[in-house]
């Protein structure tokens, strides 16, 4: 019998706890409620992917209404990831990424996602020394865009430039992103002395 597909409560907290804060209207925090999400009580250790989606479904709505889906997911993928990288986990993690970059730090990408639920798997094809396929067979969501919008964000906060996450072969469930992204340069005038971290930290625009 296949395990029921579960997410788990780091993942939630990263996105509707510290990401949104207290930036979810009254009536969005009704209908995350109603769909399962009380952000009044303790959060649940795990909750079934099939209400992860119905909550990013939500979120989509009420937090990037009149904008298309697939910016709208892109961006919240981005919002997760910064959001993520600020969990106890997430910390750690980042700091191993900006040591490893962005290649190695997404030929570990599996590790990454099956943290925060039960069933992700990944397989990665590489391209060249900054560009790579990566097959997931979930992309989380019912927008595979959501999934490029982590994974772009990921790199840029490994130290990646200029990045472009594309997906392809989206059948409602798995997915294949062609990632590239440019080295960050050597030496940028003025601005040499700039850390990864300040450049992960500089305003981008959003959906």
């Amino acid at each position: 019998m296949t395990p029921e597909k579960l997410v788990h409560a780091q993942t939630v907290e990263a996105l509707f706890v510290r990401a949104f804060e207290n930036r979810l209207t009254p009536a969005c925090r009704e209908a995350l409620k109603r769909a399962g999400l009380d952000l009044d009580r303790k959060l649940k250790r795990s909750y079934t992917l099939e209400q992860w989606k119905d909550f990013l479904r939500i979120a989509a709505a009420h937090v990037y209404g009149g904008v298309p889906a697939e910016a709208a997911y892109y961006s919240l993928g981005g919002r997760f990831m910064d959001a993520w990288f600020g969990t106890f986990l997430g910390r750690a993690l980042l700091g191993m990424a900006r040591l490893a970059g962005p290649r190695r730090m997404l030929l570990r990408a599996g590790h990454g996602f099956r943290a925060g639920n039960n069933f992700s798997q990944v397989r990665l094809v590489e391209r060249g020394p900054t560009s790579l396929e990566l097959e997931m067979n979930d992309v989380l969501a019912d927008q595979p865009t959501f999934a490029a919008g982590l994974l772009a964000r990921a790199v840029e906060l490994a130290g990646g430039w200029r990045v472009v996450a594309i997906p392809e072969g989206f059948d409602g469930t798995k997915c294949t992103l062609h990632i590239r992204w440019s080295e960050a340069p050597a030496v940028a005038g003025l601005n040499d002395s700039a850390t990864a971290e300040e450049r992960a930290s500089a305003p981008r625009p959003r959906a």
